[in-house]
């Protein structure tokens, strides 16, 4: 049998691969207590409570996205939309500008919960360092000016070629179409592309359909399925160098 393609680039998931993705409540009252505040200073009623104004926005929006995913759907939903939906269920009608200002303070709810450890993005140099083109694919309802504005502050964005999100091109993994897109951005071939995520189906499963090889990692949450057969798995990122040089020289 003859050698698999050498390796020239690795794709990564974001969430729960490159880090720890959660949102934190004391991130999430912080970033709600200013909504309140931008829609107060709009609106010529009287704004909910912050608690309740959790629920009913964040809690429905994320409701709503969560719904999808149990549907499968693999068209990516807009944040905005959901939120000027939920704000109008309680009776506020925002103008656009409004909205804006709502999805980035929205957002900061997430970008403030999350650290990145330091062997993260040493791994990402290193892997540079030695050539590999890299790239990050990610699923992610949250807008994609935002999320690199994120990487770069977290001194992510320098270590990557390409960045490719589901907000952006309207279609979520398995969906071979942002395989492909981050695939052309990064200007790999898929046989020569390992793709690193930490769910089987999303992220192994759905690279290796397009004709790359699929890493599950296991460092922040783990998945068991024998229905799916991961080329390799690793239980924290600074495996995957060696990793790499292994599935570079097996049949």
């Amino acid at each position: 049998m003859s050698p698999a393609p050498p390796i020239t680039a690795v794709l990564f998931d974001f969430g729960h691969t490159l880090v720890d993705f959660q949102r934190t409540q004391e991130a999430l009252h912080a970033a709600y207590q200013q909504i309140r505040d931008r829609i107060e200073a709009v609106a010529f009623m009287e704004v909910p409570e912050i608690l309740d104004l959790v629920e009913r926005v964040a809690g429905g929006v994320d409701r709503l996205v969560e719904q999808s995913y149990r549907e499968g759907r693999l068209e990516e939903v807009n944040q905005a939309a959901l939120l000027r939906e939920a704000l109008a269920g309680i009776g506020f009608d925002l103008p656009d500008d409004v909205i804006d200002h709502i999805v980035v303070l929205d957002h900061s709810a997430y970008s403030n919960s999350i650290t990145v450890e330091s062997e993260v993005a040493s791994t990402l140099q290193s892997l540079k360092a030695e050539g590999y083109r890299t790239g990050l694919v990610s699923n992610l309802t949250l807008r994609a000016d935002l999320m690199r504005a994120d990487l770069q502050r977290w001194g992510l964005l320098d270590h990557l070629d390409a960045t490719v999100f589901s907000s952006e091109v309207g279609v979520r993994k398995p969906d071979p179409r942002i395989f492909k897109e981050a695939l052309a951005r990064v200007g790999a071939e898929p046989g020569e592309t390992v793709f690193v995520g930490d769910r089987l189906y999303d992220d192994v499963s759905g690279a290796q359909a397009v004709g790359m090889r699929g890493v599950l990692t296991r460092q922040f949450r783990r998945e068991e399925d024998p229905a799916y057969r991961p080329d390799a798995v690793i239980e924290h990122l600074k495996e995957l160098p060696v990793v790499l040089k292994a599935l570079a020289t097996a049949p």
